[in-house]
Parts: C-alpha cells; sequence; structure tokens
C-alpha cells in the first residue's frame, strides 16, 4: 500500500493523452526503425503528426519478420509539450499496435499527469486500453481505476473507480483519505471535460455517508459547466425547516445563471435568479427574487453595471429595490439593511481632474424612515480639477457642484457653487515651513419647504446666494534631532491664521442644510478652512488655529506620535450645536497619540476636552496587537451627544444629550489549518451586549469547514433581535454543503 499511496500522489493524466502522446511515439518509432533498417522511407501507420519529435531510450531494436520496433530502458517521447515515459515501448507497424509497459508516465501541458501499470493502443492511437491507471488532475484531484478503455479519443470508460482531491496520510499511506468518491464505474468525457459516476458513494474516513445510483462532476480543471451544484439544508426561525437546490447554467463564454428554488416549511416557495455577463467593456450583475411570505408576495432585486466607453470616460448603474424588509431579512438577502440605493451616472477621468454626472433614489427598510421624507437625487453634476505647480510654485484647485434634490414631504433645494483655491508653500528664515491659500466659495440656492425636515427653518421658499472668500496662513517648525542608535525625533509648533467675513445666524435660515448636518470638531479639522464637511453652512470670522506636534520614529519603522491643538475664534458663533466644541471664543482642546513602538502592536488614542474643566467630551481608542498568528483588537467610543437624534424634529431633543459609550473586544488567531475570529460591542451606556460573532474554520488540501455564529442583541425595525448559526463543509472540487439556523 505505501507504493500505491506514492502512486496516487503522482496521478494525473493518462486517460486524457495517451493515445495522442503514444501516436506520436508510433510515428517517432517507425521513422527510427526506417533509419536503424539503412534508410529508406519510414511507415509511420495512419497517424499522421508534423510536430517533431524528442527520443529517448537506452536502447533500440528491430525485428525485421513481425516489423516490430522496441525500444527499452528509460523510454521518453516528447511532442506539442506532451511527455511520455515508460520502461518500454514496443510498436507493431502491421496491426499499428503500440504497447507501453512498466512505470508509464504521461505529462501534459497543463501540469496533468497520467501513471498506467500496462496501456494498449490501436486504431491511430485513438483507441486505448489501460490496466491500473491513475491520474492527477486540477487542483489537487486524484482519480484511480482498475482499468480503462478509450473510445476515439474522446471518452474513457473506467471499472472500481475512486476519486479524491485528498492527500493519503505521510504516516499510514494505508489509510482511507478525508474524503473520496468511490463508484463501481465512471466514464469520463475528455471533450466535454465531465466525469460521470455510477453506483456512487461519498466516504469520509473510509465510511459511507451517502449513495448516489448516479452523479457528475465536472473536470477539476473547468472552472464553469452547467449542472446541479450542492444542495443546501437547514431550518430557520423564520422560515421553519427549508431546502435550496442550486442549477448553474452557462449561458455562453461571458455569460451564467444561478437558478435556486427555496422550500421552507414556514415560508416559500421563492425562486431566485443570479446573472451575470462579462462584456469587452464592461460587467453586468442581476438578482432577482421572489417568492410566497408572511401570505404576501416578496421579491427583491439587486442589480449593477460598470461600463467603459473610452479610456477616460465610462458609465454605470445600481437598481436596488425589495417589496419590504421582512422579506430580505426571512431568507438572509440583506438582513438589518436599513434603505436600498439605486443610481445611474457617467464619470470621466483626466490629467488632474474628474467629472461625474449621477441621479439617485433611496427606498428606507426600517419603520423610522418613512419613504416620503428620503430625497430625490436628480441630478447631480460634478467636476474636480487641481493644477500642477504654477505660480510661485503654487497649486491651484476648482470644485464646481449642481444639485437638485426632491422630496414628496421636506425640503426641495436645488443649488450650484463654485469652491476655487490656491495655496503657495515657502521657507521662512530660520527653518519654518509656511503655506499661504486663499479660496472663494460661492453658491446659489433656491428651495421650498425649508419648514420642513431636515431643515426646520422659519421660512417656506427661498432663492438666495452666498459669497464666503478665505485666507489663511499656516506656519509649521519643526525641530529635529537624532537619538543614535534609538531613532529620530521631532518637535513642531504649528499655527494657522485664518480670515473670513463673518456670518450671522440669520442667514442660516434662508439656506437649505443637505451636506452639513452634523460636525465631529477633532484633531483631523483643526486646521480646515471650513470645519463642517459640506458648504451649506460655512465657518466665518477670523481665528487663530495652534497646535504643538511630536514624534519619534524609532528603529524598525517603530512610530511615537502625537499632537494637541485648540483654536481661538476673535467671536463668538451661535451657528454650531451645543458641546460641539466650538460655541465660544476659545474651542475645545483637540488630541491625538499614536503609540507603535513594535510591529506587532498599536496604539491610537483620539479625543476632544473641555477647554474650562477638561472633561472628556469624545474619546476615540484604537487597540492592535499581535502578529498573523495571534491578534487582539479592541475599540472604545464615547460622546457626550448623540447627534443622530437631530434629524427628523425642529427642537434640540433630551436625547441628544445622552452619551453613548462603546466598546468592542475582538481576537483573530491562525494556527496552521485552524483559524478563529471573534468579537463583542457591548453599550456601557445601557449596559446591554449590541452584537456578538465568531468564525471557527479548518482547512487542508481538500476540506473546508467553517462555522459561523452571530447575535444581534438590538432591536431592528421593531424586532426583538437576531440569532445566526451556520456550519459549511466545502469538498474541494466538488462543492459545499451548509447548514444555517437562525
Amino acid at each position: 500500500m505505501k507504493g500505491r499511496g506514492k502512486k496516487l500522489q503522482t496521478i494525473g493524466t493518462l486517460v486524457l493523452a495517451t493515445a495522442g502522446v503514444l501516436g506520436t511515439v508510433v510515428a517517432a518509432q517507425a521513422q527510427l526503425a526506417g533509419m536503424v533498417n539503412g534508410g529508406g522511407s519510414p511507415h509511420a501507420g495512419p497517424v499522421n503528426n508534423n510536430a517533431p519529435v524528442n527520443f529517448l531510450a537506452d536502447q533500440v531494436s528491430y525485428d525485421k519478420t513481425s516489423t516490430l520496433v522496441t525500444a527499452k530502458g528509460h523510454v521518453k517521447a516528447v511532442q506539442n509539450g506532451q511527455t511520455l515515459y515508460a520502461d518500454e515501448v514496443v510498436i507493431n507497424r502491421t496491426t499499428d499496435e503500440a504497447t507501453a509497459t512498466g512505470h508509464v508516465i504521461i505529462l501534459e501541458p497543463n501540469g496533468e499527469s497520467v501513471f498506467a501499470d500496462h496501456a494498449v493502443l490501436t486504431k491511430g492511437m485513438k483507441n486505448a486500453v489501460m490496466a491500473g491507471v491513475a491520474a492527477r488532475l486540477a487542483d489537487n484531484g486524484r482519480l484511480i481505476a482498475n482499468g480503462a478503455t478509450r473510445t476515439d479519443g474522446k471518452l474513457e470508460d473506467m471499472a472500481k473507480v475512486v476519486y479524491s482531491a485528498c492527500n493519503l496520510c505521510k504516516t499510514d499511506p494505508t489509510a482511507a483519505p478525508m474524503w473520496q468518491i468511490r463508484a463501481t464505474s465512471a466514464t469520463r468525457d475528455l471533450e466535454h471535460q465531465t466525469i460521470e459516476y455510477y453506483n456512487a458513494e461519498m466516504e469520509i474516513f473510509g465510511v459511507p455517508i451517502f449513495y448516489l445510483p448516479y452523479m457528475t462532476q465536472p473536470d477539476p480543471s473547468v472552472r464553469r459547466r452547467t449542472g446541479l451544484l450542492i444542495p443546501s439544508v437547514g431550518v430557520n426561525s423564520k422560515i421553519g425547516v427549508f431546502a435550496e437546490l442550486p442549477y448553474f447554467i452557462v449561458l455562453d463564454r461571458s455569460s451564467d445563471v444561478i437558478v435556486t428554488p427555496i422550500i421552507g416549511s414556514k415560508q416559500g416557495p421563492v425562486l431566485e435568479a443570479k446573472y451575470r455577463r462579462d462584456f469587452n467593456n464592461g460587467v453586468l450583475h442581476i438578482k432577482l427574487g421572489g417568492g410566497q411570505d408572511h401570505g404576501k408576495l416578496g421579491y427583491s432585486v439587486f442589480s449593477d453595471g460598470t461600463f467603459d466607453l473610452n479610456q477616460d470616460w465610462r458609465a454605470g448603474f445600481t437598481y436596488n429595490r425589495a417589496s419590504n424588509p421582512r422579506y430580505l431579512n426571512d431568507f438572509s438577502i440583506l438582513p438589518n439593511a436599513q434603505e436600498l440605493t439605486s443610481n445611474v451616472y457617467l464619470e470621466g477621468f483626466g490629467q488632474g481632474s474628474y467629472a461625474r454626472v449621477d441621479a439617485e433614489t433611496y427606498q428606507g427598510l426600517v419603520t423610522t424612515i418613512n419613504q416620503n421624507t428620503l430625497p430625490i437625487v436628480a441630478p447631480h453634476i460634478q467636476y474636480d480639477f487641481v493644477s500642477a505647480p504654477g505660480l510661485l510654485n503654487g497649486i491651484g484647485s476648482l470644485a464646481v457642484d449642481a444639485f437638485n434634490v426632491f422630496r414628496k414631504v421636506g425640503t426641495n433645494t436645488r443649488r450650484a457653487d463654485v469652491i476655487g483655491g490656491y495655496k503657495v508653500p515657502f521657507d521662512g528664515p530660520f527653518g519654518q515651513l509656511w503655506t499661504a491659500r486663499v479660496a472663494v466659495v460661492a453658491a446659489g440656492y433656491a428651495g421650498t419647504h425649508l419648514y420642513q425636515l431636515p431643515n426646520f427653518s422659519p421660512l417656506d421658499g427661498t432663492n438666495t446666494s452666498r459669497v464666503e472668500p478665505y485666507g489663511a496662513l499656516f506656519m509649521r517648525w519643526p525641530f529635529m534631532r537624532s537619538a543614535g542608535v534609538y531613532g529620530s525625533q521631532i518637535v513642531e509648533p504649528e499655527v494657522q491664521l485664518v480670515a473670513a467675513p463673518v456670518l450671522g445666524v440669520s442667514q442660516n435660515y434662508r439656506i437649505p442644510n443637505e451636506d452639513s448636518l452634523d460636525l465631529e470638531y477633532s484633531d483631523a479639522n483643526l486646521f480646515d478652512l471650513n470645519r463642517y464637511p459640506g458648504i451649506d453652512r460655512l465657518e466665518g470670522g477670523e481665528r487663530v488655529d495652534y497646535a504643538l506636534h511630536g514624534a519619534w520614529y524609532l528603529p524598525q519603522n517603530g512610530l511615537l506620535d502625537g499632537i494637541i491643538g485648540q483654536s481661538y475664534r476673535f467671536h463668538k458663533d451661535s451657528v454650531y450645536l451645543p458641546k460641539s466644541g466650538l460655541t465660544g471664543n476659545v474651542s475645545d482642546i483637540v488630541a491625538r497619540a499614536t503609540l507603535a513602538p513594535v510591529s506587532y502592536a498599536s496604539l491610537t488614542y483620539r479625543t476632544r476636552l473641555d477647554h474650562a474643566n477638561l472633561t472628556p467630551r469624545m474619546i476615540d481608542t484604537s487597540l492592535n496587537f499581535g502578529n498573523q498568528t495571534l491578534s487582539f483588537n479592541a475599540g472604545y467610543l464615547y460622546t457626550d451627544t448623540n447627534p443622530y437624534t437631530l434629524y427628523n424634529q425642529a427642537s434640540i431633543p433630551t436625547a441628544y444629550y445622552t452619551a453613548r459609550r462603546e466598546i468592542v473586544l475582538g481576537v483573530n488567531t491562525n494556527i496552521g489549518p485552524w483559524s478563529f475570529t471573534g468579537s463583542v460591542q457591548r453599550n456601557l451606556a445601557t449596559g446591554r451586549f449590541d452584537q456578538f460573532n465568531a468564525t471557527a474554520g479548518w482547512q487542508n488540501e481538500c476540506t473546508a469547514i467553517n462555522l459561523v455564529f452571530y447575535k444581534r442583541f438590538t432591536s431592528f425595525n421593531l424586532d426583538n433581535g437576531d440569532t445566526v448559526a451556520l456550519v459549511q463543509i466545502t469538498f474541494k472540487t466538488l462543492g459545499n454543503v451548509g447548514f444555517n439556523a437562525l
């Protein structure tokens, strides 16, 4: 059995290639026999192959009486990338029969290899009878049989067949592999690259687990083949006991579809179809589903496409729609989604420029979202340009934006704006690094129903415009020193002076707010000219921003880096939300520290402190420790307000002042064939867990097993949480089976 084990590990494609290669050998041997016989025109039999043949053997003999050519000892023939090895090859020129014996090996150009104890080929080498056949296929596939018969170079009928993609045990090659398919007979269709098994048994460690009178399998080298995929069965608290039976259909070389009926004891039946197509200039994906769900017709449509028009322009779209969120959740199509987005767009790319025209619509999926309040954006036009260095080595920028936002209930907004800027870097006399920049924000607005969400303005309609110029001078002054073998250090004060006209609160009543509903002040936007995320709300007046930045660059790419800063405004501005950190002359203190002394550990701590008493108003911390084998991560978030409560009411609600405190812990490990990931999120403010998930996996060369568990404790769309458990087993080259419970 030890010898058999070695053979199984080296078997390949004998059945596929023997006739063609040995046909070549016949021609080569006949030609050689003619030369051995003293020249003349060699008789090559019915095989006509013009490709050159390289032939090697320890000994070649020619029997004039029986017209036999015999090659012995390390016989090797190479033609068309195929290589034949054998201990002996005998060619009968009269009967056109070639016999190869002793360690027969055929290597294919695609890497497959074939072994046989004995092979006899006839009729132009298209027919063959082989004994002790073993083949190594693609993706570590192995096929052995007691014997095989090849017909017309297209079909191979095999007896007593075993197929597996698993390696044999090194310490005990006689032990059964992890899994194998055992059949009384099989047919390998070389033309259509399919293997058909008769009276097949699936064995796990030699123990039969199921029987099929007939089953088919694409050749492991085939990536796409029409046929039945591995079914899935399981239990789901929403649809009951269910079964899925996917069927894969190859439409042509560039398109295919998967049709999947789903039958459940509580809900269904449902039919899903996934279509995909590759074009020369793009791709198209469509996923459709529909069926019975809670006594009504449920359906979903998910589609997207991207198409290159030329080297600079491309167009695309997404269209996503569902009958209701319950259907998506029940059949695990898109669980816990809050909205669906559909759009169509055209975009172009130039040297330093980008342009886009698009339109977007949304579908709300949770009870807290009123579909009539969701915006329809059509059109939205964008253009951005950044110049190469020009005057005074400066860089110019230009951004043009225009959109129309329509709501059935809520503010309707039309806006067109232009933002231009120019910045010039220069060096100071004592090592300072300066940047002077100017910018202009010009926007025109037209809006109706401003008294509705999301603005809740006292006005109904508006037609207005606004121009806001900015000027800023930024300086950083780096002081560097060498720490010898411990790297280098830098300390640099940073100062910025910003000047702009003062903007009053009353002006904001006339301007619809679509892009600046939230503001998070931190070290990331301390030196921004406008610290709002958009331009519907602008920061005006004069101010000074200042910070102290320090870094220690350690050997082996280690880093200690930090910054602490603040802003002083020369006037108070009431356009900011309470506790935003920017309502007074003196802003809150913002800081960040990054500690990564070694490659396997890093800590980032970001905070915002009340400038009066240093009380934390925001903390965002993340920790990562470990390597690919074992790693841990942790995160902590604290804010003293909850801005997500602001968007559907006119006044600031009490819930806005409710602090958020959340912690996330995670672990990841990969040890040999084993892998594990787990994470948990807990809301410290409520004292409850938000969610927990864990994944465990094991895989080797032929099998993969994955266990997935997910638990959501919070309510979504008025439910009572959610639980998902999934077990999936993949038999490589065959497919996968799964069981899941929700």
